[in-house]
């Protein structure tokens, strides 16, 4: 199976007090890399939407050395070096933008980057676009969309993910914030978006092809 992640952030001391871990680096980092190593096997096919870990190449071989699935690839983002993932040797792909995927064949394109698009290739054709940066939240029981958090530095957005489900826009926060700090499978982010049905009802009858 393919999953997807994204905002790591091990070590990261600010985003780690932000999300309620005060200054416990390691009670952070090893909750998210149990619940990443909780959820994708040896055997799935591992996409990191960026922000992972800080950029000295020892941080990042530690990172890798503690992900149990063999075929990782990296989309960088802003807090990356993407030289220290390629010196480091150890991922399947090191690039800014990635696409995986075919509409006929896998029921699914994603357009990937590491931040999050309003427009992308083939977004009326079948895409859906997969990012990470922004650290949106999931709805809480009984809750709705909240505007962003203005003492959080932009972060904190509420039910993004649903928001754009509604919308019909087909553009998903993977980010492990969004998701319970846990990576998402394709199969889970296609359950959440409109299907293509659904979308070309949204959008005027438009077809996907």
């Amino acid at each position: 199976m393919r999953y997807f992640t994204a905002d790591l952030h091990l070590g990261d001391k600010p985003i780690i007090s932000w999300r309620g871990f005060g200054d416990d680096v390691a009670a952070h980092d090893a909750m998210i890399l149990s619940r990443l190593n909780e959820r994708v096997g040896e055997d799935d096919e591992l996409w990191l939407l960026g922000d992972l870990c800080r950029a000295r190449i020892e941080d990042v071989m530690a990172m890798r050395e503690s992900i149990a699935c063999r075929t990782v690839h990296v989309v960088v983002g802003n807090h990356d070096s993407r030289s220290k993932f390629v010196t480091c040797g150890l991922f399947d792909s090191v690039d800014y933008y990635a696409q995986v995927g075919r509409h006929k064949r896998d029921g699914y394109k994603f357009v990937m980057s590491h931040y999050p698009m309003l427009d992308w290739d083939r977004a009326y054709h079948g895409s859906f676009m997969l990012h990470g940066h922004i650290h949106s939240l999931p709805v809480e029981p009984g809750g709705d969309v909240a505007p962003l958090d203005a003492h959080a530095g932009g972060m904190g957005m509420r039910g993004y993910n649903v928001w754009n489900a509604k919308h019909g826009v087909r553009r998903y926060d993977v980010g492990v914030d969004a998701n319970g700090y846990y990576p998402v499978s394709a199969e889970e982010i296609l359950a959440a978006m409109p299907s293509d049905a659904e979308w070309s009802a949204m959008h005027h009858g438009l077809k996907v092809d």
